[in-house]
């Protein structure tokens, strides 16, 4: 399996590093997690590596990038890649964060299907199911929008804010009890996989991130 990490920062290199060479050694597996650190100015020799790392992965996570120039130049290569990759968006700019792919879970999508989409059919049971689908459906897109507004806010021009920082750390405390109330099943498992995922990333020690 092909990992793909980019983020701004050197906090996450060693940890990662460690998490693919325990996890190689106790389960055998072939991973490999191309690490890089988003924050830079990289040749057209570095981004063909990153495109050719894009291409080989099943995972791509891209981390707290803010960056329009970089961030611009990954849009394109995220569409050509992410129906096949699931890409994990984590506190970057708003049109990255749209990028966020897992599993039936999208955020370009969000909030969900409309009324016209979810049409209910004439029996009752079918009607109500219907009703309770789309009201679902909403439920997790109002909850990721929310989860997600701060960098609209955050983000201006590419630079950010106190107001929208204290958001976000007002948000990331909030998460553990958010978790409760999103269910392990049916349409919102793929949401609560990628708030337990965030919160993951909240806390990198190593045994978070293996």
């Amino acid at each position: 399996m092909h990992i793909t990490v980019l983020y701004v920062g050197s906090s996450l290199l060693a940890p990662l590093r460690n998490a693919e060479r325990e996890l190689n050694r106790q389960y055998g597996l072939d991973l490999r997690v191309a690490v890089l650190n988003f924050g830079g100015q990289f040749t057209e020799d570095e981004w063909q590596t990153i495109e050719s790392d894009l291409t080989q992965s099943e995972i791509i996570f891209v981390i707290h990038v803010l960056d329009g120039e970089n961030a611009a130049r990954l849009l394109p290569l995220l569409d050509r890649h992410r129906a096949k990759a699931a890409v994990i968006v984590i506190n970057c700019m708003p049109e990255l964060m749209k990028r966020t792919r897992i599993g039936k879970l999208d955020f370009a999508k969000l909030p969900g299907v409309s009324r016209k989409e979810a049409k209910a059919p004439s029996d009752g049971g079918k009607e109500q199911r219907a009703k309770d689908e789309e009201s679902e459906t909403a439920g997790v897109g109002n909850l990721l929008k929310g989860i997600a507004s701060w960098i609209g806010r955050q983000t201006r021009n590419g630079k950010s804010n106190g107001h929208g920082r204290a958001d976000y750390l007002k948000w990331a405390e909030r998460l553990p009890s958010l978790l409760r109330f999103v269910p392990n099943a049916g349409r919102l498992r793929d949401a609560k996989n990628y708030l337990l995922i965030v919160s993951y990333f909240l806390q990198p020690t190593p045994n978070c991130l293996r």
